[in-house]
């Protein structure tokens, strides 16, 4: 009878040892495929950005009016004067397009308003993944209420965080952008700049999405300005001809913001 115990205990064993084997090779299995997806999202990302512009790039870095640092999470502009009654503004770029891509005309607004901006970096490029982010900038730099917005993508992620967060967002701002959630009761200021040029967004989705918004929204149509005009990384495929340089899209972004102050 003893030795038939011994046995079944054992055979239980057995049995107990043979799932424990079978489950860490499905898990090792799983975290493999897993790391082998993420990779191949790296690379497809990494392949698709789009870069900035090498002599725009160069050009702000070597900008003697503002200073121009790099965290984890953003990049932080820092005019050499500040106008303490333009609050500070967080942008989110747009998707597969890297953040350096915006630092010159950022960066020249950041001169124009006298304020600091916040450029967010995301992993993969992909701002849908950093909608927090602005949260952890305000608390890092202990900042009240601030502007945040972005460009395509970007201004999708600013628009999911002004939806979580109104108390924290003095206002929206959304370049060729649009809300996929329904912020109509955010009593905060808010600005959508579109370009008639633009070839590049869901004309459909942007429509119908003007309901997500408050009424007194600033709606700005510009004649000449495509979708990648906002930043510095080149002609987006697809998108149409631009007939504006980069001085008139900064004098028109940095006019948007004071009248809105």
């Amino acid at each position: 009878m003893h030795f038939e115990m011994r046995d079944i205990a054992m055979a239980k064993n057995n049995k107990l040892n043979g799932v424990k084997r079978k489950f860490k090779k499905l898990a090792i299995i799983f975290l493999f495929l897993l790391f082998l997806a993420t990779a191949i999202f790296w690379l497809y990302a990494q392949v698709k950005t789009y870069p900035a512009e090498t002599e725009s790039l160069e050009a702000i870095l070597e900008h003697e009016k503002v200073k121009i640092s790099e965290e984890s999470n953003h990049f932080y502009l820092l005019p050499e004067t500040i106008d303490h009654s333009i609050l500070p503004i967080i942008f989110y770029p747009g998707g597969l397009v890297a953040p350096e891509a915006y630092l010159y005309k950022m960066g020249r607004v950041a001169i124009c308003l006298q304020t600091t901006v916040y450029i967010v970096k995301s992993p993969f490029n992909a701002p849908i993944f950093s909608v927090n982010t602005a949260g952890k900038i305000i608390k890092k730099y202990n900042l009240d209420r601030v502007w945040v917005g972005g460009h395509s993508l970007g201004g999708i992620s600013a628009c999911r965080f002004t939806s979580g967060n109104p108390e924290k967002v003095f206002g929206l701002f959304l370049f060729g952008s649009y809300c996929d959630r329904d912020i109509s009761e955010f009593s905060g200021k808010v600005i959508s700049i579109m370009g008639l040029k633009d070839q590049i967004i869901n004309r459909e989705n942007y429509q119908k999405a003007k309901s997500n918004l408050p009424l007194n929204v600033n709606h700005l149509e510009i004649i000449g300005l495509n979708h990648s005009d906002f930043g510095d990384y080149g002609q987006q495929s697809g998108d149409g001809a631009s007939s504006l340089d980069n001085e008139q899209i900064i004098e028109i972004i940095c006019r948007v913001f004071l009248e809105n102050t």
